[in-house]
């Protein structure tokens, strides 16, 4: 397996563990941190980019890297 696909599939993994810890009842300590210090609508969206959508482009783009890897072959 290719190292930019394996790279992907942790990335969507990650993905989902933020998703679904944001979706949670619990609040973890970084959200209640940054919601402290950037307010709650700031903090939860610093939140969200740091730990959702960064991840999801690297998987977007370890994805396509791996795939066009595969493709040269």
């Amino acid at each position: 397996m290719d190292v930019d696909l394996i790279k992907a599939l942790f990335s969507v993994y990650v993905v989902g563990v933020s998703l679904l810890r944001i979706l949670d009842e619990n609040e973890y300590f970084r959200l209640t941190a940054m919601k402290k210090i950037w307010g709650c609508s700031r903090g939860l969206m610093l939140h969200f980019l740091t730990n959702v959508i960064i991840p999801l482009l690297f998987a977007i783009v370890y994805l396509c890297r791996g795939i066009l890897s595969m493709a040269t072959f």
